[in-house]
């Protein structure tokens, strides 16, 4: 992935993160999902994370994509922050709170980065209409019943193939890649989470991203989401 396409990809998260608070009280009556897209590192975890919000997403009710950096900024922009909470239930945001003094007894080495991430990944899955790329989402946001858990793992060929492909580096440098940002998301959750981001029970969900591209694991999850009924039925 060129720079330019990361920096593109930053822009655009931006700008649907300014479609947060609109309409909040106006659909409280529905009740939507949220997706956690759990990667290893080369799988097309952006790629499916964009599909999902275009696919969900109608113009009444919008759904927005965050990833790490963005849920980390959110607590600073505190209109926006507001508005999040204020898009909960009392009960709620009583929860929230009571979660957040729960999992902060774990005491990791960034607690305030910790606290950041988890209380707006809770909000997030308690409002709903959110595609979250990594962060550990579906391990912080577990017990919560619109969840759906997405895991998305290949066999490190593909993985250094496509990094290599993308960031048109060589194929050692690729393998270098994809060993290090695996072992470093495997060690950022373990330290705010005290689990293993591998283990099959978090995620309802796991494809092999070589045998299904990121479209027709779209299509799957939106059939999965469909059967156990976590869709409201929108009248326009």
């Amino acid at each position: 992935m060129q720079p330019n396409l990361y920096q593109k990809i930053d822009r655009d998260i931006a700008a649907q993160l300014k479609m947060l608070g609109i309409g909040e009280k106006r659909t409280q009556k529905l009740h939507f999902p949220c997706i956690t897209v759990s990667r290893e590192f080369g799988c097309e975890g952006t790629p499916l994370a964009y599909q999902l919000v275009r696919k969900l997403s109608t113009e009444e009710y919008p759904w927005v994509l965050f990833h790490k950096e963005l849920v980390t900024e959110i607590p600073e922009q505190e209109k926006v922050q507001r508005d999040l909470i204020e898009s909960l239930t009392e009960e709620n945001r009583g929860q929230l709170h009571q979660y957040i003094e729960h999992i902060l007894a774990r005491k990791p080495t960034n607690v305030e980065l910790y606290k950041k991430i988890t209380e707006t990944l809770r909000i997030l899955g308690e409002r709903g209409r959110s595609v979250i790329l990594g962060s550990g989402a579906a391990i912080i946001n577990a017990d919560i019943p619109n969840t759906l858990c997405v895991r998305l793992q290949a066999p490190i060929e593909f993985r250094i193939e496509r990094i290599s492909r993308l960031l048109e580096i060589s194929t050692s440098e690729a393998r270098d890649k994809v060993r290090t940002y695996d072992s470093k998301r495997e060690e950022f959750v373990y330290e705010f989470t005290h689990k293993d981001v591998n283990d099959p029970k978090h995620y309802h969900l796991i494809f092999d991203n070589s045998r299904f591209d990121a479209g027709q694991i779209s299509e799957l999850i939106y059939q999965a989401l469909v059967l156990r009924k976590m869709l409201p039925q929108v009248t326009e």
